[in-house]
């Protein structure tokens, strides 16, 4: 039967009383033509960039409470926020503990891209959401292929990490400054 390679003929067999809106880009990425939004880290990628990235990874659908990332699950891979909202929790303290919202064009997943291992927090769906996908083996192969397009990559990566880390800093230094005034 031919349902399973078109997502919409899919659900449609799946669940035959439901109407189904498939995103273009998941027809994109069956012609073998995956063509990442311009946001995020490809914000300044132009079309064809975009394409031969989004050729190298997958672009995944989730549900609204559906998890992305397990904390302490081995994790290799980069996710760019399509659409949807994503909570970033951790439970290291033994309760769930927010750490921030990711919307659409974050990035998730960076650190374990350049640094495999497992994930130090969980990323939940808050909301029916689509990521793009990329793990390390892939990333390299596309590093190889277009090494003029994967500098700016990770150059972007970088820079986004790198806001990160400095937003939390700053929450680090305000949570510390109040643990002393408290005192």
């Amino acid at each position: 039967m031919a349902v399973w390679g078109d997502p919409t003929k899919l659900s449609r067999f799946l669940f035959p009383a439901v109407p189904v809106r498939t995103p273009h880009y998941l027809f994109e990425m069956a012609d073998s033509n995956a063509t990442l939004p311009q946001m995020g880290f490809a914000t300044d990628f132009d079309s064809e960039e975009r394409t031969q990235l989004g050729n190298f990874g997958e672009f995944l659908s989730l549900s609204d409470g559906e998890t992305l990332i397990q904390e302490g699950d081995t994790q290799d891979s980069l996710f760019l926020v399509i659409t949807g909202t994503f909570h970033v929790q951790t439970e290291v303290t033994r309760r769930p503990v927010l750490l921030g919202t990711m919307k659409a064009g974050s990035t998730v997943g960076e650190v374990n891209i350049f640094d495999p291992g497992s994930a130090s927090a969980s990323v939940v769906s808050r909301s029916i959401s689509e990521v793009w996908k990329i793990d390390r083996t892939r990333l390299e192969q596309y590093l190889e292929a277009h090494p003029r397009t994967a500098v700016r990559l990770l150059v972007n990566v970088a820079t986004q990490l790198s806001k990160r880390l400095r937003t939390t800093n700053e929450k680090v230094a305000m949570a510390r400054e109040a643990m002393l005034d408290s005192f």
